[in-house]
C-alpha cells in the first residue's frame, strides 16, 4: 500500500511537470525573400496559426504568422501556460533579417526581455532547425516583426547617417559576423500601435494593408527611438528586482489611468520607496511617473477621437478628465490642435 501511494505521488509529479510542444511547419517560418518583389504578381498574403494543444486543457494559446508581403512577416504569440512550452521550428534557407520584438506580457528568456520592453536585432538565421522554451507563467503576449535585410536596407539607405554608429557599420559592412542587439523600453506611442495591430478590425486585403502600414510605422518609431537611446542595461543602476517593480508600477498606472494612485501609494504597492521609483522610472522610461501617465492618456484620447460615435466630452471623461476645458488645453498643448479639429481631420 505504501509503495502504491509513493508511485502515485511520483506519477502525479511527473505529470504536473509535463512539457508541451508546438511544432511549426517550414511554411510558417519561411520569410519570402524581398527580391521576389520584382516578380510577385502571384503573391498572396497568408496567415498561419498553430493552436496550443494541451491534453489536460489547462494551458491555452496560439502562435500566429502573418506573411504580409515579400520580405515582411509579423508573428504574434499569445499563451497562458500552466506548464513549460517548447516551440520547434523547421529547417529553412539561411537569410539575414532585422527583427523587432515587443513583450506585452510575460518574460522572454531568449533575450531576457521583460513586460514593457522591446528589442531591435540584426542577425543571420542559419536556417537550421531550432527550438525555444517558454517557462510556465500566467500570461505571455509578444509581437515580433521580421524584415528581410535587403528590404530593410533599401528602406533606410538614405538615412544611414541617423543610425547609431555600431549599427551603421554593421549595415554598411554586412558579413557573416552580423550580430546587433539593442534593448529598450516600449513608449506610449509604440503601445498604441501594438494595440491597434492586436485589435485589427479588418479582413482580407484591407487587413493586409492595415497591418503592413502599422508594422512600418512601428519600425519607424523604434528606429527613431534608437537614434538617441543608449543601451538600457548599460545606463541603469537599478537592480533586476527594482526594474521588475518599476515595470509593475507602469502596469498599475495604465490599468488605473483614469484614477491613478498617488506616487507614495504606487511606490508602496510595488515595494519601493518613492525616491527609487521616481529616479528609476526616469531611467527606464525617460520621463516622470505622471509624465508617462499624461502621455498615455493623450495617446488613448487620440485613438478615441477617431471614433465618430464619441463626443469630445465623452473622450475627456474616458481618459480621466473631469473638465472638458482642461482636457482641451492638454490635448492642444500635446498635439498642436484641438480635439475637435483632430477628430474632424483624421476620422474616416
Amino acid at each position: 500500500m505504501i509503495l502504491f501511494v509513493i508511485y502515485l505521488l511520483i506519477t502525479s509529479q511527473i505529470q504536473s511537470f509535463m512539457t508541451l510542444v508546438l511544432q511549426e511547419s517550414v511554411d510558417c517560418y519561411h520569410l519570402l525573400p524581398a527580391n521576389s518583389l520584382d516578380n510577385n504578381s502571384n503573391f498572396q498574403a497568408k496567415t498561419y496559426e498553430l493552436q496550443l494543444d494541451d491534453p489536460k486543457g489547462i494551458s491555452h494559446g496560439y502562435r500566429r504568422w502573418f506573411h504580409l508581403r515579400p520580405g515582411i512577416s509579423l508573428l504574434i504569440e499569445d499563451y497562458n501556460l500552466q506548464e513549460n512550452l517548447i516551440v520547434e521550428t523547421c529547417h529553412t534557407q539561411p537569410y539575414m533579417f532585422l527583427e523587432l520584438g515587443f513583450s506585452l506580457f510575460g518574460h522572454n528568456p531568449g533575450v531576457n526581455l521583460r513586460t514593457g520592453q522591446n528589442f531591435v536585432s540584426l542577425e543571420i538565421d542559419s536556417g537550421e532547425s531550432d527550438y525555444k522554451e517558454w517557462q510556465a507563467q500566467k500570461r505571455i503576449l509578444k509581437l515580433d516583426i521580421h524584415i528581410e535585410y535587403s528590404l530593410f536596407k533599401s528602406l533606410i539607405l538614405s538615412h544611414l547617417d541617423k543610425l547609431p554608429v555600431n549599427l551603421r557599420n554593421i549595415i554598411e559592412k554586412a558579413n557573416d559576423e552580423i550580430n546587433y542587439l539593442h534593448v529598450g523600453s516600449t513608449t506610449v506611442q509604440m503601445q498604441t500601435i501594438l494595440r491597434q495591430i492586436l485589435n485589427c478590425p479588418y479582413q482580407a486585403l484591407t487587413r493586409q494593408l492595415y497591418l503592413e502600414a502599422k508594422v512600418l510605422e512601428l519600425m519607424a518609431l523604434r528606429l527613431e527611438d534608437l537614434q538617441d537611446s543608449p543601451l538600457l542595461h548599460s545606463t541603469t543602476t537599478l537592480k533586476p528586482e527594482q526594474i521588475e517593480s518599476i515595470y509593475e508600477a507602469r502596469d498599475i498606472l495604465i490599468s488605473n489611468f483614469t484614477n491613478p494612485p498617488t506616487l507614495l501609494v504606487l511606490a508602496r504597492q510595488v515595494n519601493l520607496n518613492d525616491c527609487t521609483l521616481k529616479k528609476g522610472f526616469q531611467q527606464i522610461f525617460g520621463t516622470t511617473v505622471f509624465g508617462y501617465l499624461h502621455n498615455y492618456r493623450m495617446e488613448r484620447a487620440k485613438e478615441l477621437l477617431l471614433d465618430a460615435k464619441l463626443t469630445v466630452n465623452q473622450v475627456a471623461q474616458t481618459v480621466g478628465y473631469a473638465s472638458r476645458s482642461a482636457f482641451m488645453i492638454a490635448f492642444r498643448k500635446k498635439f498642436g490642435a484641438s480635439p475637435s479639429v483632430y477628430s474632424r481631420e483624421n476620422s474616416v
